[in-house]
């Protein structure tokens, strides 16, 4: 009888291949595949599938040992992962500026025991705008991965011993594991719910039903032509329009479809084409190509070398197939094909230097704060925004509020997130994305002149509009807080004023060398370029414009700052950029401005620029934090500004 626990499945290594490409393609920016990530998903139940395989016809023949499977384990997936690694902390630090150097040593720690998705999970969501500074966040999923491999052989042989119908046992957890994710963690939890153990299981479950079937159900499925087909179709429709901004319920799709594909696929038209040579390579170097083709991403983003999108995205799928191939071909492969000459002694020194490397080498950077002294220019910048003084420059000593995040309690807003003349019955509401905290030292200067009263209100990553989503990141902000949240504020009634602060040209024309942007969408529209975004923001921004007056509160829309090409840490002192370039940036808004001409606004380009050029500094005080939020000496240039429109 064959040795089905070292079967060779050339459609699963074709489905594989897919699976990788969808991934990378959409790690590189590409919008032809927005549901590439689903990828992942579709290697869960593959794995579900092999690795019951293996173990279920070991343990049915007595011969399954946990040791040997753990060990065979560490040799197939640590030597090209540990490569990797070291290969991902030379480059973190020739190109991750301090924090995120700081914040990729926390991260490298936790490699040591295959727990990078719990770090991940406190930090943004999968799609945030920082993810490509974190080498590691790939890691998340062979977490996952280790983990079930961890768990699934000492259940499977509890099951056994145990005499448990295995089927039903299995369908309980995968039942169990589609409500945490799909109920439990999307009310409670939405952004760690991607990378939570707890939530993937029902993915492996799905294959590892497969792979216990019965023989006469296995005998109905196989060979079936249309049932083949119908699964390519499903899978090939979720990557090409199953993007994040759907229902996280419908993965259900394409992880069911992976595992009627495998059960239907053998001997079909269609198995014989996902089974083509090319396909079938690409499977064998799946592994490899995903464990590298990350930190390439990260290295190109980080080194700011000046590349358009194209140019760097083709420079990177030609650097991802020659060192996965290289890693596949001396590394992976030899440690493969020899898996048995390796002994016990031998795996547990390797894991232990693994091990090691990442807890010293991850402690020693994070106890290092970063670093920061590799980056001399932004040692100079920090001492620089250190030292300017408010209080000195301005007279008043700013406090900022605490925890005034739009998913605090509304009450627990007005209470905590006021500033000014605390009694003043004239009373505004700053409302927006992360520029609100920028701008605040000006706010609250502000107020304190003319005697009001304001509140803060902060939305990361989101513009402060009604029936907005943000499609890379932020959308559980956007859209599940702020209508709700925001609406129960202005119904107090308590103000007569709102200014609205937002980045507003990251929204509107994102940046054509940097992936994801922050396009919005809303029920009617998924943005994928500036175009779209525009129409969603005009509309909307209308919308809530008008729902503030109809609660007898005027509006105030705040313009963007200029945005610098780069952080402020890497342009030289003597910095300053075109006017012209500005008048780009804010073109949408001028637009909408005479559109409407009722519309109130404050622009800070009349402070920031003349008539020919922006300054980033001004009496050699830096006045950006990074490329487009202003710093303190930047706001204390525009209190008479908003004191005016107060």
């Amino acid at each position: 009888m064959p040795n089905i626990a070292k079967q060779f499945y050339p459609e699963i290594q074709g489905i594989r291949a897919i699976s990788i490409i969808a991934v990378i393609l959409f790690h590189f920016g590409l919008h032809a595949l927005p549901g590439g990530y689903i990828g992942v998903d579709m290697f869960f139940v593959i794995s579900g599938f092999l690795i019951t395989r293996m173990i279920t016809w070991e343990i049915g023949r007595g011969t399954f040992s946990t040791a040997r499977f753990y060990k065979n384990r560490v040799v197939r997936l640590l030597p090209n992962l540990f490569l990797m690694t070291v290969a991902s902390a030379i480059i973190s630090y020739f190109v991750l500026k301090p924090y995120d150097f700081f914040q990729y040593g926390k991260s490298l720690q936790f490699s040591a025991i295959y727990l990078t998705n719990m770090v991940f999970a406190r930090q943004q969501g999968y799609f945030d705008m920082s993810r490509d500074t974190k080498p590691l966040l790939h890691t998340w999923s062979l977490s996952i991965e280790e983990q079930f491999y961890l768990i699934f052989p000492v259940f499977l042989i509890l099951l056994y011993k145990l005499k448990a119908h295995r089927i039903a046992v299995l369908v309980l957890i995968g039942l169990a594991s589609l409500w945490v994710r799909f109920n439990y963690i999307q009310q409670h939890l939405p952004t760690e719910g991607f990378f939570s153990f707890a939530g993937r299981i029902w993915e492996f479950v799905a294959g590892a039903l497969t792979a216990l079937m019965s023989a006469s159900l296995r005998e109905k499925l196989a060979n079936n032509e249309a049932l083949a087909l119908l699964c390519m179709v499903l899978i090939a429709a979720s990557l090409l329009f199953l993007d994040e901004s759907h229902s996280a319920l419908l993965l259900v799709i394409p992880c069911l479809a992976t595992a009627m594909f495998i059960a239907s696929s053998q001997g079909t038209r269609t198995g014989r084409w996902v089974s083509g040579k090319f396909l079938v390579f690409i499977g064998g170097l799946s592994y490899s190509l995903y464990l590298w083709h990350w930190p390439l991403i990260v290295w190109f983003h980080n080194a700011d070398y000046q590349l358009n999108r194209y140019t760097r995205t083709v420079i990177l799928i030609l650097l991802t197939g020659t060192l996965s191939y290289l890693a596949w071909k001396y590394v992976e492969e030899p440690c493969r094909q020899n898996r048995e000459k390796f002994s016990g002694r031998f795996v547990a020194g390797l894991t232990l230097c693994f091990a090691t490397f990442c807890v010293a080498v991850g402690g020693y950077v994070y106890a290092k704060g970063g670093m920061e002294n590799r980056f001399p220019n932004w040692v100079k910048a920090k001492n620089n925004l250190a030292a300017f003084d408010f209080k000195a420059a301005t007279g008043i000593e700013i406090n900022y509020p605490a925890n005034c995040l739009i998913g605090d309690d509304p009450k627990a807003i007005l209470s905590h997130c006021s500033f000014g003349d605390k009694h003043s019955e004239n009373r505004f509401l700053v409302l927006g994305d992360s520029h609100t905290a920028a701008w605040y030292p000006a706010f609250q200067a502000a107020a304190e002149a003319k005697h009001a009263q304001g509140t803060l209100v902060t939305l990361p990553g989101c513009p402060p509009l009604f029936g907005i989503s943000s499609l890379d990141g932020a959308k559980d902000i956007c859209a599940q807080g702020f209508d709700r949240r925001i609406s129960a504020l202005i119904a107090a009634k308590v103000f007569k004023k709102v200014f609205l602060v937002a980045s507003w040209s990251m929204y509107t024309e994102g940046d054509p060398n940097n992936q994801p942007n922050h396009f919005i969408s809303d029920a009617e529209t998924v943005s994928h370029d500036s175009a779209s975004s525009k129409r969603v923001i005009a509309k909307h921004l209308q919308e809530t414009i008008r729902r503030m007056k109809e609660n007898n509160i005027e509006v105030v829309i705040v313009h963007s700052v200029p945005v610098l090409p780069r952080v402020i840490q890497n342009l030289p002192d003597d910095f300053t950029q075109p006017l012209a370039d500005f008048q780009r940036q804010n073109q949408f808004m001028e637009d909408f401005m005479r559109q409407h001409p009722g519309a109130v606004s404050i622009d800070p380009g009349s402070v920031f620029c003349d008539v020919q050029i922006c300054k980033t500094r001004s009496n050699g005080n830096i006045l950006y934090t990074d490329n487009n939020h202003i710093s303190p000496a930047g706001a204390s240039l525009l209190i008479g500004m908003i004191a005016k429109a107060l």
